[in-house]
């Protein structure tokens, strides 16, 4: 039987990838502080770019953890470590419905991001 979450590969890959980014995100989110390395050399106002940045990275953040969650059930938490680490999760024979949320959290994450 065909699944009805298909993506092409190469939008697959796209989004693959940019969760993969989630961890960079998360860093880079609490290291923003709107406070310049050097003080007397300020240019613009760096507390509304670090600002808009965070924001930027809040929304990309929310969006991966929403779909998850909002989608994916009781499988919410296997999905969100398996799309932010890459790493293959372990799962008993009773957890076969695994991958068609897997599919179902790619399509969904392609629809908001389209």
């Amino acid at each position: 039987m065909k699944s009805e979450y298909v993506l092409s590969k190469h939008r697959f890959y796209e989004l693959k990838h940019f969760c993969l980014q989630y961890p960079e995100w998360e860093k880079l989110y609490f290291t923003l502080d709107g406070w310049p390395e050097e003080i007397n050399k300020v240019v613009g106002d760096t507390t509304s770019r670090d600002g808009i940045k965070r924001a930027d990275l809040a929304r990309n953040m929310d969006m991966v953890r929403d779909i998850c969650r909002n989608v994916c059930g009781d499988y919410a938490d296997k999905v969100f470590k398996y799309v932010i680490f890459g790493s293959k999760p372990h799962l008993t024979a009773s957890e076969m419905d695994f991958w068609y949320y897997y599919r179902k959290f790619f399509w969904e994450l392609s629809r908001k991001r389209s």
